[in-house]
C-alpha cells in the first residue's frame, strides 16, 4: 500500500483527522502516538512545527486488524 492510500484509509477508519493528526480517541491507548517535530522554513524565516504519527509494538497487530491485513511474526518464522 502506498503512503497516500495508507493515510486515506487511516482517515476513513477514524485513526487520523483530516489534518493528518492522530484522532483524540486513539491517544493514550498504547497503540499509536504523535512525535512532535520542527523544521526551519527558509521562506518565512521561522520554524514550522508538525506531528508525525508513530506506531508502537503493540499497535502493529492492532492496526493490521483494523485494516484487515495479515501479519507474520518474524521471530517465530526465523
Amino acid at each position: 500500500m502506498k503512503p497516500k492510500a495508507f493515510r486515506m484509509k487511516l482517515r476513513e477508519i477514524g485513526v487520523l483527522t483530516q489534518a493528518g493528526e492522530l484522532a483524540p480517541k486513539h491517544r493514550d491507548q498504547g497503540y499509536l502516538y504523535e512525535d512532535s517535530r520542527s523544521r526551519w522554513n527558509k521562506n518565512i524565516h521561522a520554524y514550522s512545527h508538525y506531528a508525525v504519527v508513530m506506531v508502537k509494538e503493540a499497535g502493529v497487530a492492532w492496526l493490521s486488524d483494523q485494516l484487515g491485513i495479515t501479519t507474520t511474526n518474524k521471530d517465530a518464522a526465523a
